[in-house]
């Protein structure tokens, strides 16, 4: 636990300027790219533990995961920072197809590649690109958005975390994850709502203009989450936003716990303990950022609804 503890500190001491602050938005696009090339390369030494791949075809599946990355996401900031991450269908209505047709293609072209081998390769893309793409997303919609993300993954693994040890009476997926309860898991969200969803809301209130926070991290003077990025963040009651924000942090929530359980049942299912020994007391970035992976990618959905349907009238 200490180590546990130790590698979290060193780890936000790290992550959170860069993530965070706009000075380092360059640096921030070099991390995540690095990040979807580890943390592939974990998912494959993952699979290689009943089928190895040859160098060719890990190298391949490596590159279309940062192929679908960079067209989802990553792109944005290399090509220009001025550009709505919600508005790239053009890119994505050509580079999807296109990495699809390659990588079924290793069918025919690779030897000892079969429609597993597909299945795998497919998982590799969409959980790992398709995760990071949406963590960057958020991160180029505004710093409270990438906040907002991080605050209900560890709000929601914290708080099911300690009430689960202390109260947990009824396993949830004993045959996934024993520790795990459904006290701590409806504690976890409960908290996490509560907490991400105050964030959400009464975001100018914590970050004024005119404080050292406020102009670091909310120098466009927003007052909420919605604020300035959707029509119901713009002369709308505090209320009426809640009835959106509540349910999306409550799911998401939700969601946090799922994509936890998910990374458990692929470890569970080719026996292994973390996907990584990277990180001390963590294990590798997966084991890390399971949950942020599936939050990421159900707050990405939720923001392009609400921006289609409700969109600013100044972006």
């Amino acid at each position: 636990m200490k180590k546990r503890v130790i590698t979290g500190l060193i780890l936000a001491f790290i992550f959170i300027p860069i993530f965070s602050l706009e000075i380092f938005l360059e640096l921030f696009q070099v991390v995540m790219t690095v990040f979807v090339v580890i943390a592939a390369l974990e998912m494959i030494r993952m699979y290689e533990r009943t089928k190895p791949f040859s160098k060719p075809i890990t190298i391949g599946i490596v590159i279309l995961t940062l192929a679908t990355f960079f067209s989802v996401g990553g792109a944005l900031g290399l090509l220009g920072q001025e550009q709505n991450p919600l508005q790239a269908k053009d890119v994505l209505s050509i580079t999807i197809p296109l990495i699809t047709i390659l990588l079924f293609s290793l069918l025919v072209f690779a030897k000892n590649f079969n429609g597993e081998d597909v299945g795998k390769a497919l998982t590799v893309i969409n959980y790992v690109g398709l995760g990071a793409a949406a963590i960057v997303i958020l991160r180029f919609l505004g710093v409270r958005f990438i906040v907002y993300l991080f605050m209900i993954s560890s709000s929601t693994d914290i708080f099911a975390y300690l009430f689960g040890r202390k109260f947990g009476r009824h396993k949830m997926v004993p045959d996934i994850s024993p520790k795990k309860s459904w006290e701590g898991a409806i504690a976890g969200t409960l908290c996490a709502t509560l907490i991400a969803s105050t964030f959400a809301l009464f975001y100018g209130t914590f970050f004024t203009p005119g404080t050292m926070l406020g102009d670091m991290w909310n120098s466009g003077g927003q007052q909420t989450l919605l604020d300035n990025f959707s029509s119901l963040g713009e002369n709308t009651p505090l209320w009426v936003q809640g009835f959106v924000i509540v349910p999306v942090t409550f799911f998401a929530s939700i969601a946090a716990q799922v994509g936890d359980l998910v990374a458990s049942k692929l470890k569970r299912t080719y026996d292994i303990k973390d996907f990584g020994h990277m990180l001390p007391g963590h294990g590798g970035l997966l084991d890390r950022f399971d949950s942020v992976l599936f939050v990421a990618m159900f707050l990405t959905a939720v923001f392009i609804l609400i921006y289609n349907l409700y969109p600013a009238v100044i972006i």
